[in-house]
């Protein structure tokens, strides 16, 4: 069975210039000012002077990583045409949540 890996990870291997800071929206120790809970559980939520949601998001992360610049005409177009916001939507938020727990060796539900 494979092992499951947030793709957090990924991104903070290919994020040179330390630009991107990913926190949990399930450890609510303390509030996060102007983010939109209710949409934050459904999409991915970024900030930078205002807060993101779904695709927009994941641009602007995205945009962020040097080793993906060559991709960026591509994911501006996606995002200018919302086209990548319908497929976020159907790739994302469709998907069915399980909830599970996993360490080095396995995964149990």
């Amino acid at each position: 069975m494979p092992t499951l890996h947030p793709i957090h990870e990924d991104c903070k291997k290919i994020d040179w210039l330390d630009q991107v800071e990913f926190r949990s929206l399930r450890e609510r120790g303390q509030a996060i000012k102007g983010i939109d809970m209710v949409l934050a559980e459904k999409q991915m939520a970024s900030y930078t002077t205002t807060w993101a949601y779904g695709y927009e998001s994941i641009f602007r992360i995205l945009a962020t990583l040097p080793l993906l610049w060559p991709l960026f005409p591509a994911l501006w177009f996606l995002n200018i045409t919302k086209i990548g916001q319908g497929i976020y939507i159907q790739l994302a938020v469709n998907r069915k949540i399980i909830p599970i727990h996993c360490d080095n060796d396995s995964c149990n539900i």
